[in-house]
């Protein structure tokens, strides 16, 4: 809807910012946090946010990332080569070669001195304090509205304490690499610091003593703490001779078709870019180089996965042909434990596959398998966050063990929590909606009145699919609409009008 109504989408953002208050009182800002997988056993927290207050959160810092990338350190320095803020017309906010400028300075720099420091702070995101946070946005905010704004905003999110930046889009990134820039300030002007490297939230400092080592990591130790409220990742926290971190890095000439020469591969497509066609032939000559089967099978052989790679080499398997993606799914599957860390992208690709690859049959093998998991209490299946990609995937394919499975889970408890996650009951409600399962769907409109703000949006969508029924209900409860969800009716009375049209999901 967003992509489809920006005008109307952008008039109401400019009303949400000159009656702030108001909107904020009317309409809460509705969030929902989960844990997401970091490797095998650990887990961080990511947090979606409604679509009309994190559009509002991204067009206020969107508005201030021009003076924010000049106040950050300079490119030129070569310190700091996380999210600097380039956009290029493509939707892409940020810098796509960061990473790999950042890998190729560390090793001109280790490859001059004789010891390498590396430091990762602790929890990063959620341990960035907002008062420090507001100091830094005043800086680069004439007049501080949208400071005010924004501050609110994260407060609500947080949950009115003092601290903590939602982990997972583009207005976060932002934010955090302003607050680490006055520390990186800091770091530049110390003797024992001043040659380093930062990359988000970790950094590498190039020295040639251990005197001088120990120096580095107590100096940053002290900043961070006493400035920030920041603590380093002991069990991250390194001194090793240069020889040994260039051992960790990706070689710079890797052999044509090897795993670390893909590392360093840039794959991005845009399919709303006006030259997609030509972009796609151009990315899958390059592919062509890459056995992606034979390297994620070599992954896959491992007893525990390079995380980085297999996501690359998952979403790779988009640009194959079928009979090769067949293949891969079905390895994906087989290997369900060992790609523990990934299986939101797992989960991607399959229901990629599926919906571009037209075969019924393994189709409904697919998602027997992925039902299963979810049906056995898979501990894979048990994360809140892996359970909403699978049932995407089987949103895929109407069935009757599918739709009974949705009506089960629709009440049921989700992850490790107490409850329901909202996120999920919605997606069932847009699912059950695309399949137009009246049935369930007429029922459900008895209790609608109490059930989450996002379950009661995705409802709006799926009343279109109950005729007059829905109709009724639409006219009855058209005063207790929200302005985005006014915006959503008047999208999907639009849409529906096309035969061909289904519900996206």
């Amino acid at each position: 809807m967003i992509h489809d109504k920006p005008g109307e989408v952008s008039s109401l953002l400019a009303d949400i910012a000159s009656d702030f208050e108001t909107y904020l009182n009317l309409d809460p800002i509705v969030n929902h946090s989960t844990l997401t997988p970091v490797g095998y056993t650990g887990f961080r927290w990511a947090t979606q946010i409604d679509p009309q207050w994190n559009a509002y959160l991204l067009s206020l810092v969107l508005a201030l990332a021009p003076a924010i990338e000049d106040y950050r350190m300079p490119m030129t320095e070569k310190h700091v080569f996380s999210y600097r803020y380039q956009p290029n017309g493509d939707g892409s906010l940020f810098a796509q070669d960061g990473w790999v400028h950042f890998q190729k300075e560390t090793r001109e720099r280790a490859e001059m001195c004789r010891y390498v420091v590396a430091i990762d702070i602790a929890d990063f995101y959620s341990r960035i304090y907002h008062h420090r946070l507001e100091n830094s946005l005043r800086e680069v905010d004439a007049g501080a509205m949208r400071t005010r704004h924004i501050m609110s905003i994260l407060s609500n999110l947080s949950r009115n304490t003092s601290y903590g930046l939602p982990v997972g889009g583009p207005a976060a990134r932002l934010l955090s690499e302003l607050v680490l820039d006055r520390v990186d300030d800091l770091l530049a002007a110390n003797p024992s610091t001043a040659n380093f490297c930062r990359y988000a939230d970790d950094y590498r400092f190039f020295v040639n003593d251990m005197e001088t080592a120990y120096r580095a990591i107590g100096f940053a130790s002290e900043k961070l703490l006493v400035n920030e409220g920041l603590s380093l990742q002991k069990g991250k926290t390194r001194i090793m001779s240069s020889t040994e971190y260039l051992s960790t890095l990706d070689p710079p000439d890797a052999p044509e078709g090897s795993a670390a020469r893909f590392l360093g591969l840039h794959i991005h497509f845009d399919p709303y870019s006006p030259t997609a066609t030509d972009d796609y032939i151009h990315l899958k000559d390059k592919l062509h180089e890459f056995d992606i089967l034979a390297l994620l099978r070599a992954e896959l052989t491992k007893g525990r996965i390079h995380a980085a790679l297999s996501r690359r080499l998952i979403r790779a398997l988009q640009y194959l042909d079928a009979g090769t993606r067949k293949q891969a799914i079905v390895s994906l599957l087989d290997n369900i434990e060992i790609l523990a860390p990934v299986i939101p992208q797992v989960m991607i690709a399959v229901r990629n596959t599926l919906d571009e690859v037209a075969d019924p049959e393994f189709a409904q093998a697919i998602h027997a398998r992925i039902r299963n998991l979810i049906t056995t209490s898979h501990y894979t299946a048990n994360i809140a966050l892996n359970l909403a990609y699978m049932i995407r995937v089987l949103a895929s394919h109407r069935s009757v063990a599918n739709e009974q499975l949705f009506i089960k889970l629709f009440n049921d408890n989700h992850g490790f929590g107490s409850g329901p996650a909202p996120n999920i009951r919605r997606d069932i409600v847009l699912i059950m909606a695309r399949w137009r399962a009246a049935y369930w769907l007429s029922d459900l409109k008895n209790y609608v009145a109490a059930a989450e703000p996002w379950v009661k949006r995705a409802f709006v969508i799926g009343s279109y699919t109950l005729g007059d029924e829905g109709k009724h209900w639409r006219d009855a409860n058209k005063h207790a609409l929200r302005p985005f969800d006014k915006l959503l009716r008047d999208w999907v009375a639009g849409k529906s009008q096309s035969p061909s049209w289904v519900v996206p999901i």
